[in-house]
C-alpha cells in the first residue's frame, strides 16, 4: 500500500502499549488524523525527539491493513519550536492552541486555512515576548471564523444598536451575539460582560487581514474579557473544558 505525505502539526500523543505511540496530528491535507508509530517508544532514529507535541514535521503514512489505524512510518522534524519548550507561559500557550483544535475539528476534514493559521500561531508564540494573550485571542477567533462559529459583534441582537450612551453590553454564548442592557436588564448565568473597547477589538481582529493584527493593542482589562468570552464559548459549543486554560496565567 503506497505512503502519503503531509505537513502536520502534533496535536497529542500517548503511549500505546509497550512500545507504541498513538499521535493525533493536524495535517494540510488530510485535516485531523490519528495515527500508530510503531515501536517510537524504543526508536533510536526514526521519531527520537519528532513526536513532540506542537512540532512541526513532515510526515509518511498509510492505513492500515490490521486496524482502524493509520501507521505513521516515518517523520521528519521541520521545526520543534524550542523556545516554547523553554518557557512555561509559553509552552502552556502552544498547548492550548493545540488543544483547541483537538476538539474543535473533526477527523479527515481538512482545511488548508486553518493550518497555516496554527503555524502561523506557534510561530508568532515563539517570537511573542509579552504578546502571549493577543496571539492567543487571534488565533481563536479567526480559527471560530475558519469553523463557521463568528459570533455576531455587530451589535445588540434584538435592538440592532452598539455603542449607545450608558448601555451596558453582554455576549451570549447562548445566542451567539451581544445582548444591551436596555434590551435584557436581567444578566443570564451563562452571559459575559463586555466593554464596548473589548467588542470593537474583537470585531477588528475579525476582519482585519492576518498580517496586519499584530498592529492591534490590547490592554489588560480588554485582554482579560477576551479570554474569559473565549474560555466561556469554548465550555458552552464543546460542552467539556479545555484542559490547557486552567494552566494559562
Amino acid at each position: 500500500m503506497s505512503l502519503q505525505q503531509s505537513p502536520a502539526i502534533v496535536l497529542q500523543v500517548k503511549d500505546h502499549g509497550d512500545s507504541d505511540k498513538i499521535v493525533t496530528l493536524y495535517t494540510l491535507e488530510h485535516g485531523k488524523i490519528v495515527l500508530i508509530a510503531k515501536g517510537a517508544k524504543r526508536s533510536k532514529k526514526r521519531f527520537v525527539n519528532k513526536l513532540e507535541l506542537f512540532s512541526l514535521l513532515a510526515i509518511h503514512f498509510a492505513p492500515s491493513r490490521h486496524s482502524s489505524l493509520m501507521r505513521l512510518d516515518q517523520a521528519d522534524l521541520l521545526n520543534s519550536f524550542p523556545r516554547l519548550r523553554e518557557n512555561y507561559e509559553l509552552y502552556i500557550a502552544a498547548s492550548l492552541l493545540c488543544e483547541l483544535v483537538l476538539h474543535w475539528t473533526r477527523e479527515h476534514d481538512s482545511d488548508e486555512e486553518l493550518f497555516r493559521l496554527l503555524v502561523w500561531a506557534l510561530e508568532g508564540l515563539s517570537m511573542a515576548g509579552g504578546a502571549v494573550n493577543r496571539t492567543i485571542i487571534f488565533f481563536h477567533v479567526r480559527m471560530l471564523d475558519i469553523l463557521g462559529y463568528r459570533p455576531d459583534l455587530t451589535g445588540c441582537l434584538d435592538c440592532r444598536v452598539l455603542g449607545a450612551p450608558g448601555v451596558l453590553y453582554r455576549f451570549s454564548p447562548l445566542r451567539n451575539g451581544l445582548v444591551c442592557s436596555r434590551c435584557e436588564p436581567q444578566a443570564t448565568v451563562s452571559s459575559q460582560p463586555l466593554s464596548i473597547q473589548t467588542i470593537q477589538l474583537l470585531r477588528r481582529v475579525q476582519d482585519m487581514e492576518q498580517g496586519k493584527l499584530e498592529r492591534l493593542h490590547f490592554s489588560l482589562a480588554a485582554t482579560r474579557e477576551a479570554i474569559a468570552l473565549l474560555r466561556r464559548y469554548d465550555h458552552h459549543l464543546l460542552q467539556r473544558e479545555v484542559q490547557s486554560w486552567s494552566f494559562l496565567g
